[in-house]
């Protein structure tokens, strides 16, 4: 049968059994666990900062930069603040009671406090106030206000109205300034000035006190200065004309209301006078008593009479019902209850009798006779009773009748007495009233004179402003402090956004977290490795290993690169570093398996670059160097690079084999350097995988497995091509390799899973071209001694 005739993949067998591998070594089971990664450690969060210390150095060099930048750009401003403690009464009063309204009453609570000081500071920030300051103070014309600058001092007159206890501390005065009145700024002020005025004020209240800070910022500190000093004049003076426009209006209200308060007293009191007049014989109050407490009495004497006759007709409505009982209503009288027994006791002599003597015996008869009579007088005595209820029903409903009339005879009485007096009252309470308001205005205008002439004021200045040594803004040591907080938060942020989006993986225990595989070995950069290891022996004044600064391709020129002696590392460096991992490669794979090491290896990688040729060639020098008889097989049809590396003619090889045309020990070919077997991959074919998958590659690895202790075939990669699956299905073990800070992840696991579902015996992973401290890379030079020095032979 010829080999394009055969299947691709083995038939599964109808038993169920699963078919055993060449090798004896069964497949495990398909691997299908969750990637969870393990907890990071400090030490990983540190690493990545050393691996992106550059970006991180950056980041954090061009946040400093700028801030330092911006900062030496930015203004200077100065601050000058005054401190007024503004409370909600005069610190000096007079304890004056019956004022008509009490200013401290209204809510003593904390938050009335909180009201007033907010209040208060809105005053402070009111435009208002601003243009009173500019046009008592003639600050339209003045330069300073206009342009102000650092250097510029003594230009604004503190002279005039300013206060002694506002002139700011090192305030220096010029000879010339605005007038005291202000007449250079009576005209209207620009809203611009006024704009540029509140951007230079700032007014906070002080938390937890009754202070207030009123603060000026501009480019001047004497303007600062002179500015909070001329602003708190400024409401100083503004409160002072409003207590004193209050106090001129409290005194002509006052003089008004005592005004009408006499004329109404005066009017009251002549309507008593004729009111007594008409009526100057009634006793009005004394009379109100006595009709009231009388109807009061006829009140309670009704309500007591209708009780009674309520009771009376119910129990009389009760006895004459048609089907009512009225005998047992009046069991309780001893008449009736007497007669009631009598005939009780009659009925039953008659019916004791009956039933043995007849109903027609004389003596049933008798018996008959006055059991109706005793019925005939008990009838009457109930009749009679009932009559008597029903008497003393009328004579109840007569009595609720005449006192329903007396009481309201008695009440039209207590509304004429109750006019009378209510107008009495009333005029009498308009006298009263009168005199009393009258009394009350009298003393309120004596007591507020008293109080406008204390003339003591809420407001008090508790520090005043002073000329600023130093600029406010902006803050140095706040600007760098910023500076250096932001640059750390961008380049630790920059360094861990890049770990975050970079997929690919980048630890030890990232892969065997992500594959559930062993990490057979860690393969380290070639350039690094060298460059570590050159100065290394400079260190220790040894002469530098040949191919240094040899060209470093771990595999990763491409699939179809030259390649060169120099990634023979296990054979040309065999004390480097990377020989070393190749040799702890080879380690693995020996003793990966309890029972015996698998004979024929599988390399292969995710995608192309990885470094799977490079490990493979490696991987064979280093079992063959053990004292092995190694294969080294190039199972890559389709970009084959094996015969490059080792230097070897591939016109003959595994193509021409497995397609009929020579025999498998026609193009086996025996190498010196390194000593080991090899099968280059031939010439290139139209159907690689119809070839490696056919019956002829199966036979071929049977007759190789017999005469060689190992058998390392180097395959194409996984994922874009499918002959690497189809070999694995043949190998006893297969070796991923993953080329480190490259491979994404979930190319990776694709790539694992793509083996496990074929049945493939996944020995462990191979990582590949990573830094020197990934791993134990970095316990090499701890072990390197001056006198381990390579012998030059072994270099050459």
């Amino acid at each position: 049968m010829a080999a394009a005739d055969r299947p691709l993949f083995p038939l599964p067998d109808p038993t169920g059994a699963q078919p055993t591998p060449p090798g004896g070594y069964l497949p495990p089971p398909i691997i299908d666990a969750e990637f969870s990664g393990a907890p990071r450690h400090l030490r990983e969060y540190l690493w990545v900062l050393h691996k992106y210390r550059w970006l991180a150095a950056t980041c954090f060099g061009l946040t400093f930069g700028l801030t330092v930048f911006a900062t030496l750009l930015t203004p200077r401003l100065y601050s000058a603040s005054t401190r007024l403690e503004l409370a909600r009464q005069s610190p000096i009063q007079l304890r004056l009671e019956g004022n008509v309204l009490r200013l401290d009453n209204g809510d003593p609570s904390a938050n009335g406090a909180a009201t007033f000081l907010s209040t208060q500071v809105a005053a402070l920030q009111s435009r208002d106030l601003a243009e009173r300051v500019i046009r008592s103070r003639g600050l339209a014309d003045s330069e300073a206000f206009l342009d102000p600058g650092s250097r510029r001092r003594g230009l604004l007159s503190l002279s005039g109205t300013m206060l002694r206890l506002l002139r700011p501390r090192g305030l220096e005065t010029a000879p010339a300034g605005p007038s005291e009145d202000g007449s250079a700024g009576r005209g209207s002020v620009d809203p611009a000035l006024i704009d540029r005025y509140m951007r230079y004020l700032s007014v906070q209240e002080i938390r937890g006190t009754d202070l207030v800070a009123v603060r000026f910022t501009t480019p001047s500190p004497s303007l600062s200065a002179f500015l909070a000093a001329a602003h708190t004049q400024a409401y100083l003076e503004a409160n002072e004309e409003a207590r004193r426009a209050d106090d001129v209006t409290a005194k002509e209200f006052l003089g008004r209301q005592l005004r009408e308060s006499r004329d109404q007293v005066d009017r009251a009191e002549a309507a008593l006078s004729r009111f007594a007049a008409e009526h100057p014989n009634v006793a009005i109050n004394e009379e109100q008593k006595t009709v009231a407490q009388r109807i009061a009495d006829v009140s309670s004497l009704l309500s007591k009479a209708e009780g009674a006759r309520l009771a009376l007709h119910s129990r009389y409505e009760f006895l004459t019902r048609p089907h009512g009982d009225a005998l047992a209503y009046f069991l309780d009288r001893p008449g009736i209850q007497k007669l009631h027994l009598a005939l009780l006791d009659l009925r039953a002599q008659r019916a004791g009798l009956g039933q043995r003597l007849g109903p027609k015996h004389p003596q049933i008869l008798e018996l008959g006779r006055q059991q109706a009579e005793i019925e005939q007088q008990l009838g009457a005595e109930v009749a009679q009773e009932v009559a008597a209820v029903r008497s003393r029903d009328e004579a109840a409903q007569l009595r609720e009748e005449e006192l329903r009339r007396k009481l309201a005879h008695l009440g039209a009485t207590a509304v004429e007495l109750r006019d009378l007096g209510a107008r009495y009252q009333l005029l009498k309470n308009d006298v009263e009233t009168g005199h009393a308001l009258h009394a009350s205005l009298l003393k309120q205008q004596m007591e507020t004179a008293v109080n406008s002439e204390l003339a003591a004021s809420n407001v008090r200045v508790i520090e005043r402003a002073e000329v600023p040594l130093h600029a406010s803004r902006p803050n140095m040591p706040l600007d760098l402090t910023l500076g250096v907080l932001a640059g750390l938060v961008l380049a630790v942020g920059a360094a861990f956004g890049c770990e975050y989006f970079d997929q690919s993986v980048k630890s030890r225990h990232e892969v065997e977290g992500l594959l559930r595989l062993p990490t057979l070995a860690v393969i380290p950069n070639f350039a690094l490795a060298r460059r570590a290891t050159a100065r290394a022996l400079h260190a220790r004044g040894l002469p530098a290993m040949p191919d240094a600064n040899g060209p470093a391709t771990n595999g990763s020129s491409g699939e179809d690169g030259a390649g060169g002696p120099s990634d023979l590392v296990v054979l040309r460096e065999p004390w480097s570093r990377v020989a070393e991992a190749f040799r702890s490669f080879r380690t693995a794979v020996l003793f990966s398996v309890p029972e015996a090491p698998p004979k024929v290896i599988l390399v292969t990688s995710t995608r192309a670059a990885e470094g799977k040729t490079v490990g493979s060639i490696n991987l064979a020098t280093a079992l063959a160097q053990a004292g092995s008889r190694v294969l080294l097989l190039d199972a890559d049809l389709r970009h084959p690079r094996c015969h490059r590396l080792l230097g070897v003619d591939a016109a003959c090889g595994l193509s021409s084999c497995l397609a009929g045309e020579v025999e498998l020990g026609s193009v086996l070919q025996t190498l010196d350097a390194p000593p080991l077997s090899f099968i280059p991959a031939g010439p290139l074919t139209v159907a690689p995988a119809e070839l490696v998958g056919s019956v002829r590659m199966r036979q071929a690895l049977a007759e190789l497995r017999g005469q060689y202790d190992f058998v390392i075939v180097d395959t194409p990669p996984v994922l874009p091509v499918t002959d690497a699956v189809v070999l694995a299905t043949m190998a006893d073990a297969v070796v991923l390799v993953v080329k480190g800070h490259a491979t994404p992840r979930e190319l990776v696991r694709h790539a694992r899973d793509r083996l496990a579902m074929a049945g493939a015996r996944l020995l462990g992973v191979v990582v590949n071209n990573v830094d020197l401290a990934w791993g134990d890379l970095y316990f090499y030079d701890d072990y390197y001694r001056e006198d381990q020095r390579p012998p030059t032979e072994a270099r050459a």
